[in-house]
């Protein structure tokens, strides 16, 4: 039965056929709609940030009053603190200087922004020398009436420096500064006042009129500041004439407001507002204590407001500056106008996609057809396989060239013939009355293939082994329009696969005959190997023991006995040596070990005897804990020897970095079934990364070591039934431990009349 369609959800069927029909609008129109949009987008983009001038302008006049009313009233509150202490300095008779210092400390703690109060002194020409001498002694340094002359460098900054004022006939030093001020503020005590070219006419002003007078800005370090004078005189009231009251003066209140501070303390905080103090010569200079305005290359304009009123007499102004961000454009006004953008492209891009679509639709339908026919046809005539199709009444509609060399010669106009007389198919073993192919599939519906052993038989009697089916073919209804026919010669992949078995046949014998001989050179390699190390061990106790004997027959009075004994021990090593050399034989002729009931305390003295020189050499220290309640043990001694040999040589190796503080310690126990030989050291002990290796064939980690002595051993101790276990003592070096079955009571009688050695 054919497979019957499947439909996806209603909104993605929708979304996916409306993305479709977008995607088919012509090229042309796209790009319209597209400048369209950006044009509309730029038409909304100015009005809105036409819309964000006129509020920010506005925030801006509105800050700017509040900014010029607070400095105002800061400033009048300046006036009224220096006329209290006027008054303050009017009903001091005597030195007023501790009251003004008090009064100063309190105003300076109300009132943030002023920096410092303090009663300047009138000094005349004759009380010049005795002034200056006086404060250099008050001070504990040199002080003089400074002049400050204003220079410009090569860079063209201003700066300036101090210098002794001439000779003059008054002089108004800067002398009380209360509270203390910073070191910038302090360093302008000593200047002349009065002759100063900034402050010298508004102090003059002061006096003339004998009102509080207002100086311009000075930028004195990183800060603005503005000064307030007021002249004091010796009569009360002064007189009316200029000239007369110039010399009825007595000094100066002056007290020193910082702009920074007073904006801080006046104006709330505005990100991205700039407070710019203007100079009467057009000059900008940005104050400190406000924040800084966007970057100049900002796409957005930026807006001004400017303080009238505020420090009109100095001839300053204070002006507000803040560039325009994004933040502060109309987000619903911006939504709505790219909504209404949106909504009106996208109406004229459907309509667009409409009217291609119908054009479209024609060509699609046309191009898919033609497309269909060329890869159907294209496909059928370069496969392999034989494709022939027949109706319902079962003539031939269609076949392939493949089909048509499959039938052979005299084939080439069968459409229209009956396609179960054209093709002979049968199979071994068919069973009388079996339907063929083409009417079972026609029958069933579904898809029929053809038996195994199936052949095709050609008009001049061959038969061609295939293999194939019978597919029916069906309408967008489901009904039957026939069946195709697929039909495959099988007999070139069949010789094919005999020809690639054989060969792979003949690659596996020659890589097995290249395994022999790698594995006989290999089993070459380590038999030497394993007879040089077997070998080594009893040829250097010889060599030890000859060399002990030669040493004691050099002394004056040898000792011949103790000569004889090491003499008989190289003899025994080299027995030793033979039975190794016997053992190997052996090991290859694969023979038995030599088992026996062995005493493993014996064997243990057995191996340190041989080894008692080469302890006493290194200077090693021995400690021997030997169960005396230790079962026998059914091993070869000679290997058995041989690998507690090998084990004490490679912890006497170990303990060279500790020498001459070696220290071996050898122990045995048992407990109900195993018997276990412990050697342990206080060398450096067996690395964490190395502790899975040390058994393999060919490791080691002496400069020239084999690599073969502990897998020999391990190997040896398997054989016997046992095992060899390695870690790392808690207190500092290695520990091995041989473990090996004890002889109970049902190994006994399989061992009965063996004697323990």
């Amino acid at each position: 039965m054919p497979a019957q369609p499947t439909f996806t959800s209603q909104p993605s069927s929708l979304l996916h056929k409306h993305l479709k029909l977008l995607r088919e609008a012509n090229r042309r129109h796209k790009w319209l709609l597209a400048g369209l949009y950006l044009l509309l987008c730029a038409l909304l983009g100015l009005l809105l940030v036409h819309e964000a001038m006129q509020r920010q302008q506005q925030a801006l006049d509105s800050l700017a009053s509040q900014l010029q009313a607070d400095i105002n009233t800061h400033i009048q509150l300046a006036l009224a603190t220096l006329d209290h202490a006027s008054t303050l300095l009017q009903q001091q008779a005597a030195d007023p200087t501790p009251s003004l210092r008090d009064f100063a400390g309190l105003a300076t703690a109300r009132q943030p922004f002023i920096d410092y109060l303090g009663w300047q002194p009138r000094i005349r020409a004759e009380q010049r020398a005795r002034f200056e001498q006086q404060q250099s002694q008050q001070r504990g340094q040199v002080f003089a009436i400074r002049d400050y002359w204003l220079t410009r460098n090569t860079a063209g900054q201003d700066t300036g420096n101090y210098v002794p004022a001439p000779p003059r006939n008054d002089y108004l030093p800067l002398l009380m500064q209360e509270p203390s001020p910073p070191a910038t503020l302090r360093a302008m005590q000593g200047l002349d006042l009065l002759h100063d070219p900034i402050l010298g006419p508004v102090l003059q002003q002061a006096v003339s009129q004998g009102s509080v007078q207002l100086s311009p800005p000075c930028r004195i370090g990183q800060h603005w500041h503005l000064l307030l004078l007021q002249a004091s005189y010796s009569a009360s009231p002064p007189s009316p004439n200029p000239l007369v009251r110039s010399e009825q003066l007595q000094g100066v209140l002056l007290m020193s407001l910082q702009l920074d501070r007073l904006l801080a303390t006046s104006a709330p905080q505005y990100d991205g507002v700039q407070v710019t103090l203007l100079a009467a010569d057009g000059s900008r200079n940005p104050l400190s204590g406000s924040h800084p305005a966007a970057d100049d290359n900002s796409l957005l304009p930026m807006q001004s407001a400017r303080l009238h009123p505020a420090l009109s007499t100095t001839g300053y102004r204070l002006q507000l500056d803040q560039t325009l961000t994004w933040q502060q454009l109309s987000a619903p006004l911006l939504a709505l106008g790219l909504a209404a953008n949106t909504l009106l492209c996208y109406l004229l891009w459907l309509l667009a996609a409409q009217q291609q679509r119908q054009r479209n639709i024609r060509r699609r339908a046309m191009d898919h057809l033609h497309r269909e026919r060329e890869h159907a046809s294209v496909t059928l005539q370069a496969i392999a396989d034989a494709v022939v199709t027949f109706d319902t009444a079962f003539r031939i509609q269609y076949l392939n060239p493949s089909a048509g060399m499959l039938l052979g010669p005299g084939h080439r106009s069968v459409i229209g013939q009956n396609v179960r007389q054209l093709l002979r198919l049968g199979h071994e073993f068919a069973r009388p009355g079996s339907t063929d192919p083409f009417t079972q599939a026609m029958q069933t519906r579904d898809s029929v293939y053809l038996p195994d052993s199936s052949y095709l038989t050609r008009n001049s009697g061959e038969k061609l082994l295939v293999e194939g089916c019978v597919s029916p073919v069906f309408d967008q209804q489901g009904r039957l329009l026939g069946a195709v026919l697929t039909l495959r010669d099988t007999a070139p992949r069949r010789q094919h696969m005999l020809a690639a078995l054989e060969a792979s046949e003949r690659r596996l014998r020659q890589h097995e005959q290249e395994l022999a001989r790698v594995a006989r050179i290999n089993t070459m390699g380590e038999m030497a190997s394993g007879i040089a190390h077997e070998i080594n061990q009893p040829l250097s106790a010889i060599v030890s023991y000859c060399q002990a004997s030669l040493s004691l027959l050099q002394e004056e009075d040898p000792d011949l006995p103790l000569v004889c004994r090491a003499m008989q021990n190289a003899a025994n090593q080299a027995q030793r040596a033979g039975q190794v050399i016997q053992r190997l034989r052996e090991f290859v002729s694969k023979r038995n070990q030599h088992q026996s009931l062995l005493d493993p305390n014996q064997t243990v003295s057995n191996a340190l005897a041989l080894l008692e020189y080469e302890l006493q050499s290194h200077d090693i220290h021995l400690e021997q804990y030997f169960s005396d309640k230790l079962s026998a043990v059914y091993a070869d001694n000679i290997q058995l020897e041989q690998v507690i040999l090998n084990i004490l040589r490679n912890a006497i190796d170990a303990m060279e970095s500790v020498h001459p503080w070696g220290r071996l310690i050898i122990s045995t126990e048992q407990d109900a079934t195993r018997v276990r030989i412990m050697i342990a050291d206080n060398g450096p002990g067996i690395a964490a990364a190395l502790q899975d290796k040390i058994f393999d064939p060919f490791f080691s980690t002496k400069p020239n070591g084999m690599g073969l002595g502990l897998a020999i051993c391990q190997t040896a101790i398997d054989n016997m039934g046992g095992q060899i276990l390695a870690s790392n003592r808690p207190s500092g070096g290695a520990q091995f431990v041989i473990d090996l079955p004890a002889l109970t009571t049902l190994t006994a009688p399989a061992v009965a009349g063996e004697q323990v050695s």
